[in-house]
């Protein structure tokens, strides 16, 4: 029976914390005054943020990988090293295409020396003339086979492209990779740092590029502005892709960290709702509330109905029924009826 009357006795003694007490309800006219506390409607521009959870990145995240086959050899660099540009980073065993650029200078030679005996002989008229270009035409075949080898054995090395720092490296030494298989990545310092998020079509709506953009992280603030907004939504998720540009990113905002991200709305949009302490709701239902609202003299309230727009911190956003600069009872409310006079406390009591 205890276990069964206790919802009985919670609402009972809710009801009881929403009403004034006895001595109150039937005071007469002359009765004092009730000091109460008091706090003016706001506009809450913040509270039309759009909050949305995005991840670091450079703007430039660079795969670097080796242009043949083979076995790696070694690496100067590990992650989170800083680089150079130009530096030498990683290199990959050359015995294979070492091998293939001898065969091709041979290949070369011989394509020379048969064009070059065919020669004197074409002009004194013992070879056809078909003969030479056919050789001509081996000796350039040859050639462009040794420059094609030549060229992937000097991307045999990887070299840092810019300035930055090694954000991964899936390779080990020793590993034998194909062709074109990352071995590092390096994020460009000089291209930035950006933040992507994904908004709904619902805020998407609201954001243009050049929009201010805030972090609150614990190190401290940070500042940036929408740069990109993807055109279509992600396959699958229905989210659009947004870019902030954050042009003075400190050395500690890691590549891959995860933020939240508070992005101001375009101008021209609805009215910011306005805030009131949340103290100050005698009752609510739905997105309805009622308040003691502070009449003009300062000396009587009266109960007023509002349309709520949600909850802030400690504060009630307040979408219609107030107006900027009212007056609302804070503290003290539970003791008021419309009737009653009041006294205002002085600020910070």
């Amino acid at each position: 029976m205890l276990r069964a009357s206790l919802p009985l006795i919670l609402v009972l003694g809710l009801s009881a914390c929403g009403k004034p007490a006895p001595d109150a309800a039937q005071a007469s006219p002359s009765a004092p005054p009730v000091p109460v506390s008091v706090s003016a409607a706001r506009p809450a521009p913040e509270a039309q943020m759009i909050k949305a959870t995005g991840s670091v990145a450079f703007k430039r995240e660079i795969p670097l990988s080796f242009k043949v086959a083979g076995k790696v050899e070694g690496f100067q660099v590990d992650i989170a090293d800083p680089v150079t540009r130009g530096q030498r980073l990683a290199r990959i065993q050359v015995t294979e295409v070492d091998a293939q650029l001898r065969a091709a200078d041979a290949r070369v030679t011989k394509a020379r020396q048969d064009l070059d005996r065919l020669l004197p002989l074409v002009a004194k008229g013992f070879v056809e003339k078909a003969r030479v270009d056919a050789a001509k035409s081996a000796l350039d075949t040859a050639q462009a086979d040794r420059d094609a080898i030549a060229f992937n054995r000097g991307l045999s090395e990887i070299s840092a492209p810019a300035d930055g720092v090694v954000l991964a490296r899936p390779l080990e030494p020793g590993q034998i990779v194909p062709a074109g298989t990352t071995a590092l990545v390096i994020g460009d310092r000089e291209s930035g740092v950006i933040v992507r998020a994904g908004l709904s079509d619902r805020d998407v709506a609201r954001v243009g590029t050049g929009n201010a953009v805030e972090l609150d992280l614990p190190e401290g603030r940070l500042t940036g502005h929408v740069t990109r907004i993807a055109a279509k939504s992600a396959t699958g998720t229905g989210v659009f892709d947004v870019e902030v540009t954050l042009p003075d990113a400190p050395a500690y905002l890691s590549s891959g960290r995860i933020v939240t991200l508070l992005i101001a709305p375009k101008p021209g949009g609805a009215q910011p709702p306005l805030a009131v302490p949340a103290s100050a709701i005698i009752e609510a239902f739905g997105d309805l509330a009622t308040l003691y609202v502070v009449k003009a003299d300062g000396k009587g309230v009266e109960r007023r109905q509002v349309k709520v727009a949600g909850l802030r911190g400690a504060d009630l956003l307040v979408a219609a029924g107030l107006a900027e600069g009212e007056r609302v009872v804070s503290a003290g409310g539970a003791y008021l009826r419309p009737d009653s006079a009041i006294v205002i406390a002085p600020a910070g009591n």
